[in-house]
C-alpha cells in the first residue's frame, strides 16, 4: 500500500503542469522583453505539499516537500515565437511522509521545459496553450534574476482514488 501511495503522490507532483494558476501575487511592470533570452535555473522546490487520497473509504493522508540540487540547466525564451526551452539536467529531493513514515528519494531530471510556447499576462508568465497552460507568478523581476511561485490547490481523480492536494512551487531563474 505504502508504494501506491508514494506512486500517487508523485503523480500528483508531476501533474502540477496540467493546471492553471490563480495566483496574482506578482510584480507590477513586467515586460516581455526582460524575460526574452538565456536563464539559469538555480532554484526549484515544492513547499508545504499536502495530500489526502481517498481510496475505497479509506483515506490516506501525505505529506511532501521537494527541493532542487546540482542545476545545470538552461533555460531559454525566444521571442518570434515566443517558445520556451531547456537543455541540461538537475536533481530533485522528494520527502514524503504518509502514515507516519518519511522517506526521501532523489530523482534525475533533464529538459525541463521540451518545448513550450510561452506568453506574459500582467505578472502571470503563462507557459503551454489552451487547457495545458500552467500561470506561475512572476515574484521577482530584476535584469540578473525571475523568481516564479505556482500556488495548487486542487482534487483528482488517480487511478481510481480522488487526491486533494495543494503545495506552493518556487523556482528561480538567473543570468
Amino acid at each position: 500500500m505504502k508504494k501506491y501511495v508514494l506512486l500517487s503522490v508523485i503523480a500528483v507532483c508531476t501533474l502540477v503542469f496540467s493546471s492553471c494558476s490563480k495566483d496574482e501575487d506578482g510584480v507590477s511592470g513586467v515586460s516581455e522583453v526582460s524575460i526574452i533570452g538565456a536563464w539559469n535555473l538555480t532554484a526549484l522546490e515544492a513547499t508545504d505539499g499536502k495530500s489526502d487520497t481517498n481510496f475505497d473509504g479509506t483515506s490516506i493522508p501525505a505529506t511532501f516537500n521537494a527541493m532542487g540540487k546540482d542545476f545545470d540547466t538552461v533555460v531559454t525564451f525566444s521571442e518570434e515565437p515566443q517558445i520556451v526551452t531547456s537543455e541540461g539536467s538537475y536533481t530533485t529531493v522528494l520527502t514524503t511522509t504518509i502514515l507516519g513514515e518519511t522517506s526521501t528519494e532523489e530523482e534525475e531530471g533533464e529538459d525541463f521545459f521540451e518545448s513550450d510556447e510561452w506568453r506574459l499576462g500582467g505578472s502571470i508568465l503563462y507557459f503551454g496553450t489552451g487547457e495545458e497552460e500552467v500561470g506561475f507568478a512572476i515574484t521577482d523581476l530584476t535584469d540578473s534574476k525571475i523568481s516564479l511561485r505556482y500556488t495548487l490547490d486542487e482534487t483528482l481523480d488517480i487511478f481510481g482514488a480522488t487526491t486533494s492536494v495543494s503545495a506552493t512551487y518556487n523556482m528561480t531563474l538567473t543570468r
